[in-house]
């Protein structure tokens, strides 16, 4: 006996077209959640062969300058690259105590140096004989018991007349120049100081 149309059983059969899609349907993907950043896309780079005509042609204006460092300065317009700066100075005043104790120290030297010259020259001039000449010249012309051209020459005689030397050298050179200071500053204040031009180069 035929089935009535409202009892025939419901097919279990999917419908067209469905059995080839769901087996490549991706699942729904979660939203962002919010306050998170979405990853931008890579740049695309045009690799064609006119992009690369067109790089490779730019001029040296159309591109961009290097950044400059953070210690570098800036370029200045006005002047040729191979000159510094420079600054005028004029030099008014002159600590005198500085100078004191700069000529004292320089004197010393000059002191240590002229000993060391005396004993040096004493004793090149006694090795080729020239006091031993000088002495006998002395007593062949003068009485030999009177003669007092050796003690004259001896090396403590010539050492004794060099620290004398040296230390009214240091003497003079301290007060010279103390007293040179002061006139400078006394004529800096009438007339103006020395102008001095300071560069970087």
């Amino acid at each position: 006996m035929p089935t009535p149309d409202g009892a025939r059983p419901a097919s279990s059969a999917p419908p067209r077209g469905s059995t080839a899609t769901a087996a490549y349907s991706r699942p729904p993907t979660a939203p962002a959640a919010a306050g998170t950043a979405t990853a931008a896309p890579p740049p695309v780079t045009s690799t064609s062969p006119d992009a690369l005509a067109d790089q490779l042609d730019a001029g040296p204006g159309d591109r961009q300058a290097p950044a400059r460092g953070p210690g570098r300065p800036a370029p200045t317009p006005g002047r040729p690259p191979g000159q510094g700066r420079r600054a005028k100075l004029r030099l008014s005043k002159i600590n005198p105590l500085t100078v004191t104790r700069l000529s004292f120290a320089f004197s010393l030297c000059v002191f240590v140096v002229l000993l060391v010259a005396v004993a040096v020259l004493w004793f090149v001039l006694n090795s080729i004989g020239v006091f031993d000449s000088v002495s006998d010249a002395a007593d062949t012309l003068t009485d030999s018991s009177a003669s007092n051209v050796r003690t004259w020459l001896s090396f403590g005689r010539a050492m004794e007349i060099s620290l004398l030397v040296g230390a009214i050298n240091v003497i003079l050179m301290t007060v010279l120049a103390t007293l040179g200071t002061l006139l400078y500053n006394l004529c800096a204040e009438m007339i103006g100081g020395i102008e001095l031009t300071l560069s970087d180069q």
